[in-house]
């Protein structure tokens, strides 16, 4: 009796642990699929955007530039587009010296995929970090010679 009463507790057990799986599985496909479907209107909404405003393409050269994405920034539509992507539009506004270093120009897909990149949501990987310390490695050895030329010169 008591074995029998053992097997019908596991067996519930391993079944409501399946059950717990599978609602697991069915709740990350279906995030999964609204962020997909999420990131395609957006871009859908902001590639008509780029085509309607045709004066934005100063240049005819089918990137943007600087100066077209501060014009892109000033559109209350365009900001709005980019606030529904989860991205902070200030922030963005303000990492564009960034961006466009060194008179850069990104077609649509790279600007997309910047943007899409700078969301809130997204968490910081290990490989972000890595690069991030690369970048900052590279850039103060640049300054410390810079500094060592100055003062070997005075």
């Amino acid at each position: 009796m008591l074995s029998l009463v053992y097997m019908l507790l596991a067996g519930l057990t391993v079944m409501n642990m399946l059950v717990g799986v599978l609602v697991e599985v069915v709740s990350v496909v279906s995030s999964v699929e609204k962020e997909q479907l999420t990131v395609t209107y957006v871009k859908a909404r902001l590639d008509q955007l780029f085509l309607e405003l045709n004066n934005l393409d100063m240049d005819g050269s089918k990137s943007i530039s600087k100066s077209e994405f501060q014009q892109l920034v000033v559109k209350t539509e365009a900001c709005t587009i980019i606030q529904e992507m989860g991205v902070d539009v200030y922030a963005l506004v303000d990492l564009a010296d960034f961006i466009f270093k060194d008179d850069r120009e990104l077609d649509f897909p790279e600007f997309m995929e910047l943007v899409l990149q700078l969301r809130g949501s997204n968490t910081a990987t290990v490989k972000d970090i890595v690069d991030l310390r690369k970048y900052l490695a590279t850039h103060l050895e640049i300054l410390e010679n810079r500094y060592i030329r100055v003062s070997s010169s005075d």
